[in-house]
């Protein structure tokens, strides 16, 4: 039982250090830092990988019975997912700060390209606007 105490504190740090990076994430989105956003990508696909090796080892271990029938082991096991759902809500709010973030730079995507060359201004096949600036330069008379 105290090789699954470990394993679960483990988890616990773990699961503590992922809500930290989604939190900072979502931070990095509202300021739109994208060398913080970069950096934090690596760091949280670390943590995510060492929440599944270790979840593997709770998974295989001998005695993981003991997680749904001890008390001790079920407090800790309640904590993750408690932490595991606050993860996936802070998540869920930086999937939607992204797609606004995608909206908002194709917004101003084509208010450029619009203010730069009008007269060349068509659009492409999903209706964005696009300025060909080769429109005409290939023709043989």
């Amino acid at each position: 039982m105290t090789e699954l105490l470990q394993l679960l504190s483990f988890q616990h740090d773990t699961l503590s250090s992922l809500k930290l990076l989604v939190s900072e994430e979502k931070l990095a989105l509202t300021e739109r830092d994208a060398d913080k956003l970069l950096s934090l990508a690596k760091d949280k696909v670390d943590c995510l990988n060492n929440l599944k090796l270790n979840d593997e080892k709770l998974a295989s271990h001998p005695e993981k019975a003991l997680l749904n029938a001890e008390p001790e082991l079920i407090v800790k096991v309640e904590e993750a997912k408690a932490i595991l759902d606050e993860c996936k809500a802070i998540n869920s709010q930086n999937a939607s700060l992204i797609e606004l973030n995608i909206a908002s730079l194709n917004r101003f995507s084509q208010a450029l390209q619009m203010s730069r060359n009008a007269s060349s201004l068509t659009y492409n096949d999903k209706g964005r606007t696009s300025t060909i600036s080769s429109l005409g330069q290939n023709l043989k008379a």
